[in-house]
């Protein structure tokens, strides 16, 4: 099970769990209005072009839009969190004087959606450091994340990690799913996870 704590929790202790498990939950971090405005920036945008990036990987009942903060101006509340940097600053600088967003994109998972491949968001670094992690990783909720309606999947075992290399798909297949929990949590609610996570987005039942 992932880990959960409110929103009043430092930032040491959400980055020290995190650190140690791999995923954290942040139960309520954002207020309802504001998780209501970015979907209302966000609908347009989602019915008009979130097919467009349809394909194996993707899903084909998932809708996705890139670039949020050219369509929804108050995802920016979101991105530049308080409580989000900070976890990001213990996680990210410890190996480094500065970050940046590397990317951003809304997801709307669609009734029929199957479970998203397994997979690690930094497989994709052409090098690879044992114990530190060049990327950090923010799931908002905007609206309730349930195990019918695709919560994100992640492994929380982390020893599953020394036996798989770089992209080894058959091995992330491989992975048990008494191995796999879901980020269950309320709107407002936040999952960090690492680059070296084995995650993926739930299906729509």
């Amino acid at each position: 099970m992932i880990k959960s704590f409110d929103r009043n929790t430092p930032s040491s202790i959400i980055a020290a769990t995190l650190l140690e498990d791999g995923g954290v939950i942040v139960l309520n971090q954002a207020d309802d209005d504001l998780m209501d405005k970015v979907s209302a920036e966000l609908r347009e945008p989602f019915d008009t072009e979130g097919d467009k990036t349809e394909n194996d990987f993707n899903g084909y009942k998932t809708l996705r839009v890139g670039a949020l903060l050219e369509v929804s101006r108050s995802s920016a509340d979101l991105m530049a969190h308080p409580t989000s940097l900070e976890v990001a600053d213990h996680i990210l600088k410890r190996h480094c004087v500065n970050y940046r967003i590397g990317a951003s994109t809304g997801i709307e998972i669609h009734t029929g959606e199957d479970a998203q491949i397994l997979h690690r968001d930094g497989d994709f670094y052409p090098i690879s450091i044992p114990g530190v992690e060049f990327q950090l990783q923010t799931m908002w909720a905007l609206n309730d994340f349930t195990k019918e309606n695709g919560a994100t999947r992640v492994v929380l075992d982390r020893d599953i990690l020394k036996d798989v290399k770089n992209c080894e798909e058959e091995k992330f297949k491989a992975i048990d799913e008494s191995q796999v929990s879901q980020a269950v949590m309320p709107k407002g609610s936040v999952l960090y996870w690492l680059q070296s996570t084995i995650h993926g987005g739930g299906a729509n039942k």
